[in-house]
């Protein structure tokens, strides 16, 4: 994918159009993310691989979307430790968001479910399943610095091979 693929999709940007646009989220640009990334891209990017697969799929796209976009919507100087951010932002995040727009019950569980089992969250809907799988391709990707093609072949299989299960 292009980098400026996701901002040519025109009902991808409605969809986080008030999101983009609030300062406060804007600032994670400024948040170093999973070594070769910044928090911002990395949302961006879940998010946007989640709005092609939840909509390929028939999913509910536009909560998926949302979600994923604020799953790490959370700033280091919250936490005192690594350990404590890696347990406790995804319950940050909610809050975080829910000052910025409203969260309904799906996106809430997404948010709250993308570390699982870490998190201790249990995804109870397909697309908190999905973002939590597309974050983790997204952090491997990101850790690799983009160098992983044998990796992607395997990933993708793998990931392909989980939704299908997950649908039937």
């Amino acid at each position: 994918m292009k980098n400026g693929e996701k901002m040519e999709n025109k009902e991808y940007l409605q969809i986080v159009e008030n999101i983009f646009e609030n300062k406060s989220f804007n600032q994670l640009k400024n948040e170093r993310h999973h070594h070769n990334s910044n928090r911002f891209n990395h949302s961006v990017d879940v998010s946007y691989k989640t709005y092609k697969i939840c909509k390929k799929l028939n999913l509910d796209y536009k909560s998926a979307t949302r979600a994923a976009l604020l799953h790490d919507f959370f700033f280091d100087e919250e936490f005192t430790t690594k350990k404590e951010m890696m347990l406790k932002h995804p319950k940050l995040a909610v809050q975080n968001a829910s000052k910025i727009t409203t969260l309904n019950k799906k996106e809430i569980n997404i948010i709250e479910s993308h570390m699982y089992p870490i998190s201790g969250k249990i995804p109870r809907y397909k697309e908190s399943v999905i973002v939590d799988l597309v974050d983790d391709y997204v952090s491997v990707k990101e850790k690799l610095g983009g160098d992983f093609r044998n990796l992607k072949i395997a990933v993708n299989f793998l990931f392909i091979l989980f939704i299908n299960v997950l649908i039937k």
